[in-house]
C-alpha cells in the first residue's frame, strides 16, 4: 500500500509538471485533419553598437586651459532594447583602480566624467554615470537591434579645467571605458 501511494503521488506530479498539449489528432478517411498550437518566446535583449573612440583635439584642451573650462566630448550610439517600453539600463566601468574613470600617461593620471542621455542629439548633457553603478532607467526608439543605421543615445565625456591644465605636455593620455548595457 505504501509503494502505491508513493507511486500515485509521483505520477500526480509528473502531470502537473506536463506542459499541456493542445494539438488535435487527425481521423482516417478520405482527408483528414490535425492542428498543433506553436509557441515562441524571446527572453529580454539589448544591443550596444555604433560606437567610436572619442579623441579631445590638443586645440579643444588648450582652449579649455586658456579660458579656465572643462573640455567635453561625445559619442552618438545605438542602443536597442526588446523590453516592451524599450527600456534599459547602462552600467560603466573605467579601467582605473576599483573601476575608476580615468586617463593615464603610464606615470600621472586624470579622472573625467561619464554623461549619458536616451538621445542622441541631447544638448543637456544627460545623466552623470557613476562608476560600476546601475544607472536609473533609460528608453531607446530603436526597434531593431542595428537601430537601422541610426543613433538613439549619446555618450558624453568631459574633463575639468584643473584635470586638463595637470596635464603634462608632448604625452598622451589614454583610457578605456567599458559600457554595460542590461534590460534590467
Amino acid at each position: 500500500m505504501k509503494r502505491l501511494s508513493s507511486f500515485a503521488i509521483c505520477n500526480a506530479l509528473f502531470l502537473v509538471a506536463s506542459p499541456v498539449w493542445a494539438a488535435t489528432q487527425g481521423t482516417p478517411g478520405a482527408t483528414s485533419v490535425g492542428s498543433i498550437t506553436i509557441n515562441a518566446s524571446v527572453t529580454p535583449e539589448v544591443n550596444i553598437t555604433n560606437l567610436d573612440d572619442i579623441t579631445f583635439s590638443s586645440a579643444d584642451l588648450r582652449r579649455a586651459v586658456n579660458i579656465g573650462t572643462g573640455a567635453s566630448a561625445s559619442d552618438a550610439v545605438c542602443v536597442w532594447s526588446n523590453n516592451p517600453d524599450r527600456s534599459y539600463y547602462i552600467t560603466a566601468y573605467g579601467d582605473g583602480a576599483s573601476d575608476a574613470f580615468i586617463l593615464n600617461d603610464g606615470t600621472r593620471t586624470i579622472s573625467y566624467t561619464v554623461t549619458w542621455a536616451d538621445n542622441a542629439t541631447s544638448t543637456t548633457g544627460g545623466q552623470q554615470l557613476t562608476s560600476a553603478t546601475k544607472s536609473p532607467q533609460f528608453i531607446s526608439s530603436a526597434t531593431q537591434p542595428d537601430c537601422a543605421g541610426a543613433d538613439t543615445a549619446q555618450v558624453g565625456i568631459s574633463l575639468t579645467a584643473t584635470d586638463i591644465g595637470a596635464m603634462e605636455s608632448t604625452t598622451t593620455y589614454t583610457g578605456v571605458l567599458t559600457l554595460l548595457v542590461t534590460p534590467s
